[in-house]
């Protein structure tokens, strides 16, 4: 049995009469039964299932940057009853393994288990910058429209049928107005019960106009559409009302795709292996379940009359890569990841929310903003609509720093695009201590001349890993006050905080006591008796010469794909007036940190623009405007795209970028003229 003396010893042995419980409770089934704490959730599985599988099966979203491959070593649980490990052991300590530490990709389920999850690894709700870019429309003209209509009851001398009754009130003489079979049905009974006084909803986003749905009465206030922003780790929608344009409501959570692989290639490869319809199972998932929390939510919106239903949702605009598009569409995204890199569609067709399956008005039309490359997807088309930089003169930049890092550059006239697979790092992988940006999460680092760290986090709570505007602080500040060289190499100073760790040289950031890994208290019944678990010893959070590494590695991309393209048109940073920070994270930067490591060209700040969730912003702007979704189309065929991969001058300038802030320091004069003051 892998337990510990004390408390979790005990917890070990109370749990062995939990689980000897459930054996007699379920005595019938060969299934096991899988307990997750502190839910208290239980799941009947399959022998053989992984822990991994079995959580999300129960709804028990567990961090793996991996998606499950066991190299990241970040589902940490613990694991008490039949189960068996097949892997994973060197990520942890004697004492750990003992007391039942596993890897949750690594363990199948025998027979009854339970699983102790620790704070650390769950999966919360993180923090996302969702303003909008306010932008004046004019007048709306969005995906669908509604029309309230007071019609003639039909006579023996007016004895039109029901739906060419609502054409002629609608639509010009010799207009087309198509329907769908499910509206005729209801037709006749809406008209006759509603005396004549109808509310058309119309589909207007195509060449003809589609009715598609039908209400008694005035219901004109009553029509909303959603964006939404598919993100390869989260997913953000938006409820709108068509009317307005005013943003009733907005909800995100995870891409429940993340269980099957962190980034865009390992969803890629989990699809080729038979797992394609899965994959477009948990989207429509994920978007389903926001769309009804967003539907609860909008009953405590005080600017419309009551709480909004899903069949009152009559249109969606969605941008998000490429691969998510395609899972999306339950496309096979497989030729995305091979030469010549070509996908299966780049400029999807309108639609029916049925057809993709929805839980809105089933003929809504579903609109997906045009991507323009495997790796330059519908969500740069959509952060390029929403900063505006394809109607402006002057060139500008939009940098999106995400796990492929694309990059734009252009003005009115034209427009290039690349994309630098700049890795996970600043998202939490490839760092020992990286998180995204949620609760617990480090967002703000300050080292002082003795070198003691000060440090804020996310809510306010005791650290539990360090998020991406952190650890640009860190490295920065690190750099700034000699703890590492322009390498990487962490230096020996006169501080406790940089020793020799498992992994070589490393510098604490933040001390066991301090932190809140391994400190997590679960209090949970057993017969009547309440059982305290309790971890003994805590964590330092530490930050590792490889770990920097691959943050240099990170922003090494960013900054050579920005360098390529400028040297691509023979213009140089000088000639750009605005550089747009495109995702949620670019907002919590620190514009001073993120030159100084050499992420962000050294440029005056006022130059630098922070979008906020541009991608969503882009959506809900082609929701309500056909000029934006006509600017769309535009950007995709005036935007040309760099393959990175094949062009020598990518490898040239990445290997320059190597260093803090660069092998050539007159690129960041201010850079040099802060080392010196220092």
């Amino acid at each position: 049995m892998w337990c510990m003396s004390g408390q979790l010893s005990f917890w070990c042995s109370a749990n062995a009469r939990v689980l000897n419980k459930l054996f007699l409770i379920r005595f019938d089934t060969m299934h096991p039964l899988v307990r997750f704490l502190p839910q208290n959730v239980m799941v009947e599985v399959a022998p053989g299932t992984t822990v991994l599988e079995a959580a999300y099966q129960a709804g028990v979203m567990i961090n793996s940057i991996c998606g499950g491959k066991g190299t990241c070593g970040k589902c940490r649980v613990i694991v008490q009853g039949d189960a068996e490990s097949f892997g994973g052991r060197e990520f942890f300590s004697e004492d750990e393994w003992k007391a039942g530490y596993r890897l949750a990709c690594r363990t199948r389920i025998h027979g009854n288990v339970e699983i102790l999850v620790p704070e650390e690894i769950q999966i919360a709700s993180h923090q996302i910058l969702t303003s909008y870019i306010v932008e004046r429309l004019g007048k709306l003209s969005p995906l669908s429209s509604a029309k309230y209509l007071e019609l003639s009851p039909p006579t023996l001398d007016d004895n039109f049928a029901d739906f060419e009754r609502l054409r002629r009130s609608l639509l010009p003489a010799g207009s087309d107005l198509f329907t769908t079979l499910r509206v005729l049905r209801a037709m006749p009974k809406i008209l006759r019960e509603s005396r004549w006084k109808v509310t058309a909803v119309l589909d207007e986003s195509g060449e003809v106009i589609r009715l598609i749905g039908l209400r008694s009465g005035n219901a004109v206030a009553r029509n909303f559409g959603i964006a939404v922003d598919i993100g390869t780790t989260t997913v953000v929608l938006s409820l709108v009302d068509l009317r307005t344009g005013n943003v009733i409501a907005q909800a995100s959570n995870y891409n429940k795709q993340i269980m099957c692989g962190e980034d865009v290639l390992s969803r890629i490869t989990y699809a080729e292996e038979g797992g394609l319809s899965r994959l477009n199972q948990l989207i429509i998932e994920t978007i389903n379940y926001l769309i009804a929390e967003l539907c609860n939510a909008s009953e405590n919106c005080r600017e419309i009359n009551g709480k909004v239903c899903a069949h009152e949702i009559s249109s969606m605009a969605v941008a998000g890569n490429t691969t998510m598009i395609h899972l999306f569409l339950g496309l096979d995204p497989r030729y995305i990841r091979y030469e010549p890199y070509v996908p299966t569609v780049s400029i999807p067709p309108i639609y029916r929310a049925h057809e993709i399956g929805m839980n809105i008005n089933p003929d809504a039309p579903v609109y997906c903003v045009p991507s323009r490359a495997s790796y330059v997807g519908g969500d740069i088309t959509a952060d390029v609509i929403a900063s505006g930089m394809h109607l402006k003169s002057e060139v500008a930049m939009l940098i999106d720093v995400g796990t492929n890092g694309e990059v734009v550059l252009g003005n009115s006239d034209w427009l290039i695009s690349c994309s630098c697979s700049a890795g996970p790092a600043f998202e939490g992988g490839e760092v020992r201590y990286g998180m995204r940006a949620m609760s617990g999460a480090i967002e703000r680092v300050r080292i002082l001349q003795n070198y003691d760290v000060k440090y804020s986090t996310i809510g306010g709570t005791k650290p539990r890993g360090i998020c991406g505007s952190g650890l640009i602080d860190l490295i920065a500040e690190m750099f700034l006050r000699g703890l590492i060289d322009k390498k990487g190499h962490i230096q020996q100073a006169n501080t406790s905080r940089v020793r020799r760790g498992e992994d070589g040289m490393e510098f604490v950031v933040a001390w066991a006591d301090e932190t809140a890994i391994g400190k997590d208290k679960i209090t949970k019944l057993d017969g009547g008796q309440r059982i305290v678990v309790k971890e003994e010893k805590g964590r330092d959070i530490v930050i590792t010469e490889n770990d920097i590494a691959n943050i240099i590695r990170t922003k090494a991309a960013v900054y050579a794909a920005c360098c390529v393209l400028l040297r691509k048109v023979n213009l140089s940073f000088d000639d750009v007036s605005k550089v747009y920070i495109a995702g949620g994270f670019g907002n919590y930067i620190d514009m001073e940190r993120a030159v100084a490591i050499g992420l962000l060209p050294d440029l005056p700040f006022n130059r630098f623009v922070f979008l906020g969730n541009a991608a969503l912003a882009g959506a809900y702007l082609t929701l309500l405007s056909k000029d934006k979704r006509i600017e769309a189309q535009r950007v995709y065929e005036m935007m040309t795209y760099l393959e990175l991969s094949t062009t020598q001058m990518f490898f040239d300038e990445f290997s320059s970028a190597l260093f803090l802030p660069h092998t050539d320091i007159s690129r960041f004069p201010t850079v040099a003229e802060l080392i010196r003051k220092l």
